[in-house]
């Protein structure tokens, strides 16, 4: 921030005037901020300004009307609304106290380009004549008053060259001050650039990692719809084991009860056959007995006995041949019920494999379930996760448009 200080000195001598009550000297009634010169003690004293300067003065009857003003320029141009000869002169006087010639150009420039020419060339022969009119008067003063003036005007020119200083200094520290503002704020948006950036980039990854699970998740929610066909698929196929192996096991309660009838009647007709061949036995032996006992006498009933004998042994061999039947008939019964009874540890081993693998496939259901319920946890985290990072970005985009608003 640009500030310039002109501070201009008029010093106008008048002659002596009379003293008025407790010997002051009578105040210029030109409004603005003088000097008044005292005949007390010597004391020269500013009746209105803040500032007051103690100048030992001999006692004389004159006072000398001084006029002390400043004006700040913020931003390098100062606003007017029309020029006045006061502005004129402030600015002339100005250039004055910074050794430079107060020309038309000088006093427009100091002015902020502002004002005609003409109108500044008018104020400044109007003041030119004033001043002559001063110098005209200051020659006939005295030495003394010379010399109050010149150690005066030095005084006050100092003051204002000091004040001048302390402006350029605090505006250069000012200066210095922002700069090294405006740096950290380069810096904190660079920092908040590079921290959106950053979070745009873990967003994009949040993104992806979030697509990922997804399709993780419908792959996991397409293996849970096939292992539960598989399963339904499973359940149908147990059922028709099932099915199967009730027939077989009822196919082999029959085959159990026909091989228990046939045992029975096998049996019966083995225990009838033998009690019959036993009779047949003993009958022949008696007979046999009661042949040799009349064997002299009944020689043709030996010839009987012998054809019998040979009708018995082929009826001896029928019923051989048929036992043999019935042994082939059983044997192949008892085939046929070895043949269910390994078609039904068969069917049993079938069925105990599919309850098996029924379990196994509900414990991979379950733990699809499981996966996907965890998937689902993670997906509902990374939803969450995905929102705070858009908060963030929310917050950072806000404060970076906080930012170069400000900047």
């Amino acid at each position: 921030m640009a500030r310039a200080l002109l501070a201009g000195l008029r010093i106008g001598l008048c002659a002596s005037h009379p003293a008025g009550a407790g010997g002051v000297v009578p105040q210029a009634t030109t409004g603005r901020h003088f000097l008044r010169l005292t005949r007390d003690n010597g004391r020269l004293s500013n009746a209105k300004n803040q500032r007051s300067q103690n100048i030992l003065t001999p006692s004389i009857g004159a006072y000398i009307h001084i006029t002390y003003h400043s004006t700040k320029f913020e931003g390098g141009t100062m606003a007017r609304a029309g020029l006045s000869r006061t502005d004129i002169k402030r600015a002339r006087d100005a250039l004055l106290a910074q050794g430079q010639h107060p020309s038309i150009d000088a006093i427009r420039i100091a002015l902020g380009n502002t004002g005609s020419k003409s109108t500044i060339h008018r104020y400044l022969k109007e003041l030119e004549e004033e001043d002559g009119a001063s110098l005209t008067r200051t020659g006939s003063l005295s030495d003394a008053i010379q010399d109050l003036v010149a150690r005066l005007a030095a005084r006050l020119h100092e003051e204002a060259q000091a004040a001048v200083d302390q402006q350029t200094a605090t505006a250069a520290a000012q200066r210095l001050q922002a700069q090294a503002e405006v740096a950290k704020l380069a810096g904190d948006v660079a920092a908040l650039r590079t921290q959106l950036a950053e979070a745009g980039a873990a967003v994009v990854r949040e993104q992806a990692a979030h697509a990922d699970t997804r399709t993780a998740l419908q792959q996991r929610a397409l293996d849970v719809e096939r292992l539960t066909q598989q399963a339904r698929d499973l359940t149908e196929r147990l059922a028709e084991h099932d099915g199967f192996r009730r027939s077989l096991e009822e196919k082999l309660q029959h085959a159990h009860a026909a091989l228990e009838h046939y045992r029975m009647a096998s049996k019966e007709q083995r225990e009838q056959e033998a009690r019959r061949h036993e009779q047949q036995v003993q009958q022949l032996q008696a007979e046999l007995r009661q042949v040799n006992q009349t064997a002299i006498v009944k020689q043709n009933e030996i010839t009987q006995l012998n054809r019998d004998n040979a009708r018995f042994v082929a009826e001896a061999g029928i019923a051989t041949r048929h036992l043999r039947e019935q042994q082939a008939h059983r044997e192949q019964l008892q085939n046929t019920l070895n043949q269910a009874l390994v078609d039904h540890a068969r069917a049993k081993a079938e069925h105990d494999a599919l309850q098996a693998t029924a379990r196994t496939q509900a414990t991979e259901l379950t733990q699809v379930r499981e996966a996907r319920e965890s998937l689902t946890a993670d997906l509902t985290k990374l939803a969450a996760q995905f929102d705070a990072q858009q908060q963030l970005l929310g917050d950072y985009r806000m404060r970076l448009g906080l930012t170069d608003a400000a900047g």
